[in-house]
């Protein structure tokens, strides 16, 4: 199937799926509530009506904008850093603009948060911004001009952690069994019994779930009575586990004799018999390894569709910082090298495994070109919430079981730290992000090279004691405040009180001068617009309508700057987009109203009217 085909045929559905979904939602209704609070019932100060997108007025303190370097016990040759990005080769910016967007918001995330009326463009970077009237001097009658009208700019949003293919492959590969059409265990038995009619009998069946019920993990015999002839893959959205049929285990070879794999879960009953259910991605892979797999024709229509999608809310950089697959990392790389990546995509390949380590070394080169590059690598030290790492037992599936031995990992954070490549580690417990820190530290101690800004994503349950040696190791911490959305209210059930004060602490990592980059971490939650995340993080609604952690909201200017500058900091790319500022590169999202004097209520449904990357117009509403 072609990328064009694709689209056609995927992007009306997979977009009314999200629809229904995000209305599902945002009323209330979710995976640890069986009866939702109604949206009537919570506070209009916080509760959004339905999905759409928008920002709001900001408080007037500004993200912290450097970081102390660490003390290093010993003083080796520092090797140059690789992912730090040189300024663009100079351009002239002289002469009639190519494009002028006038009488506007322009708030531009310079130092001053200044706001002007009016940008030019020429040659893909930013010309000037200002006044209207002061830069009518650079617009000739070649000049492409934009009336704003009032409406706002803000430089192109940059998603610091997403999965871009994978939105397409969601739409497609995978089929969906979500709200509101599957909310409990019979509406998704009902739905996989429709798949099954349609589905030649031995051919496997790969729906994915987001939520049957409170508490309600569905098991394999739930599968069997619906599908004993085909092998099923029920994958939980999250993508950190999900629930194999008998036959699928049976393909699998996976019985009562099997032992968990490193980093993996093989859930049983009390008679040691599995119960179908796969904890993270060593033990789902005993079973995944079976199922047929993309080509990456498939893979290159998948990008070109994610590209869509993201574009259409002012998205004009990404960050896939968990690319699995060599193939996948080079087609990423390769659609770039053809001129056929519309908006400015990082790569990072993820190590499963200790074996991954020579893949790592010798399948990459450090390609650049500008509109994708490889940035570096990615560990996986956890799951979701239920295999969380954690110092002290939690309510979930396992506590204490790292996807990584400890040892093995700090050896191969200390190799890579080498290369002068960056390094993103997923971590959801707060004994993995401790063990994070450990590695950064050994590694930036034993080769003190400049500014690695390695980072830690998602970082639900963190110390107060990590927040320090955050901000002294220079580690970015990626936040997805869609978790608090999705999740939120069964974090206290998960963890306890204590901790759940604890959960996503952005304000007191912002206070504490750690850099903070806001991403959607797409498809994994229902949300993919920066809008939501925005709104996520300035208001902190679970689907409850509970407020979670309101000392730890951060004001809507800390989170675009966190989505623009903040997540180009996360790259290295600061330098050259993050702001509106004259030499940049000339990627904008134009916004229908002002974020910065939107309610929080309206905060998320504030639609994008156009998306501008390198000066050219690749979204028009």
């Amino acid at each position: 199937m072609t990328a064009r085909d694709l689209i056609k045929t995927s992007r009306r559905k997979f977009l009314a799926y999200l629809g229904g979904l995000c209305a599902w939602v945002l009323t209330g209704c979710g995976p640890t509530r069986s009866e939702p609070t109604p949206l009537a019932e919570v506070p209009t100060s916080t509760q959004p009506p339905a999905p759409t997108w928008t920002p709001v007025p900001m408080a007037t303190q500004a993200p912290p904008t450097s970081t102390p370097r660490p003390t290093h016990t010993r003083q080796p040759t520092p090797i140059p850093s690789a992912t730090a990005v040189p300024s663009p080769t100079p351009i002239s910016l002289e002469g009639p603009a190519d494009l002028a967007l006038i009488n506007g918001k322009v708030i531009t995330m310079d130092a001053a948060d200044s706001t002007v009326e009016a940008v030019t463009l020429k040659n893909g970077l930013i010309q000037a911004a200002g006044a209207t009237d002061a830069l009518r001097n650079r617009i000739s009658p070649a000049t492409q001009v934009v009336d704003l009208q009032g409406k706002a700019v803000t430089p192109g949003l940059v998603d610091s952690h997403c999965h871009l293919q994978l939105m397409g492959m969601f739409s497609t590969y995978f089929t969906p069994l979500v709200p509101p059409e599957v909310r409990t265990l019979s509406e998704l038995q009902q739905k996989l019994a429709e798949l099954v009619a349609r589905t030649h009998k031995g051919q496997w069946i790969k729906p994915y779930y987001l939520t049957v019920g409170q508490g309600v993990v569905p098991r394999r015999q739930d599968l069997d009575a619906v599908s004993p002839d085909h092998p099923v893959w029920l994958m939980q959205q999250g993508g950190h586990y999900g629930t194999a049929n008998s036959l699928a285990l049976k393909l699998a070879g996976i019985s009562a004799a099997t032992p968990n794999p490193g980093g993996g879960l093989i859930e049983r009953d009390i008679q040691g018999v599995p119960t179908g259910v796969l904890y993270n991605h060593p033990a789902m892979d005993l079973v995944r390894k079976y199922i047929e797999q993309v080509t990456m024709g498939d893979v290159r229509g998948y990008i070109a569709y994610g590209q869509q999608l993201l574009a259409a809310c002012g998205v004009t950089s990404f960050q896939d910082n968990n690319v699995r697959d060599v193939d996948v990392v080079n087609t990423y790389l390769e659609t770039g090298r053809q001129g056929q990546m519309t908006l400015r995509g990082a790569v990072y390949f993820t190590l499963e495994g200790p074996r991954d380590l020579n893949t790592a070394l010798k399948e990459f080169d450090q390609y650049r070109d500008p509109f994708m590059h490889f940035a570096g690598f990615k560990f996986l030290l956890d799951g979701q919430a239920t295999t969380a790492y954690c110092h002290e037992p939690h309510n979930g599936a396992a506590w204490n079981m790292p996807a990584w031995d400890p040892a093995t990992f700090k050896k191969q954070v200390r190799t890579l730290h080498d290369t002068g490549l960056q390094i993103c580690v997923h971590c959801c417990g707060d004994a993995a992000v401790d063990l994070t820190l450990d590695a950064y530290e050994e590694a930036m101690n034993a080769n003190p090279r400049p500014d690695p800004r390695h980072r830690i994503e998602h970082a639900i349950l963190t110390t107060p004691q990590a927040t320090q040696r955050m901000r002294d190791l220079g580690v970015v911490v990626g936040v997805h405040p869609n978790f608090i959305r999705i999740g939120g209210d069964g974090y206290l059930g998960m963890f306890g009180e204590e901790r759940f004060k604890r959960v996503i602490v952005a304000r007191e990592w912002l206070d504490g001068g750690v850099h903070v980059a806001l991403g959607s971490d797409a498809p994994t939650t229902p949300w993919y617009t920066p809008q939501m995340s925005i709104w996520g993080a300035a208001a902190r609604v679970a689907y409850s309508g509970q407020v979670i952690g309101e000392e730890q909201r951060i004001s809507v200017q800390e989170a675009l700057h966190a989505h623009t500058l903040g997540a180009a900091f996360a790259a290295h790319e600061e330098q050259i987009k993050g702001s509106i500022e004259v030499g940049k590169l000339a990627d904008l999202a134009v916004w229908q109203e002002d974020p910065y004097s939107a309610t929080l209520q309206r905060l998320h449904q504030i639609p994008i009217t156009m998306t501008i990357v390198g000066g050219k117009t690749v979204y028009q509403a």
